[in-house]
């Protein structure tokens, strides 16, 4: 009888687990290349903003994800506010490699297509708020 107790519990648990998230949608438009990696990173706070500590990280095989001209990635996340960031890993290393003053080599791109100016993006540019019914987030990369 204990065991069809904790069965349920979890069960219960797992459904409201479930019932907790959203789907995030993103549709990355600009690849020109059809081969390699794109890293998908979202943030949920303006600490962590662009750095190791994400919400969520994906990593997607472009030439699997490719629909036409997009490549589409879908990601669960609870309702709430986040930003993303991209990056298109063209030597397959798994970083964004940049230059000598940290601009990016590769290209790269953020949620609301947000563009920094004179210094890195802002969190706030590229903040969306993520509903109960989902979101998808259109975005176009392109070398800086």
């Amino acid at each position: 009888m204990k065991l069809y107790r904790w069965v349920a519990v979890l069960l219960l648990l797992v459904g409201i687990n479930a019932a907790a998230q959203s789907v995030l949608r993103v549709e990355v438009s600009g690849l020109n290349d059809v081969s390699g990696e794109l890293h998908i990173s979202v943030y949920d706070n303006e600490e962590a903003w662009l750095g190791d500590d994400k919400a969520a990280a994906l990593a997607v095989d472009i030439d699997a994800a490719r629909e036409g001209e997009l490549v589409i990635a879908e990601l669960l996340l609870a309702p709430g506010d986040y930003a993303v960031s991209i990056f298109y890993d063209k030597n397959g290393n798994g970083k964004l490699d940049t230059n000598f003053i940290g601009i990016p080599k590769e290209p790269v791109a953020l949620s609301n297509n947000a563009k920094p100016s004179f210094g890195p993006p802002k969190y706030e540019d590229a903040l969306f708020t993520l509903t109960e019914a989902g979101l998808t987030q259109q975005i176009a990369i392109e070398s800086i």
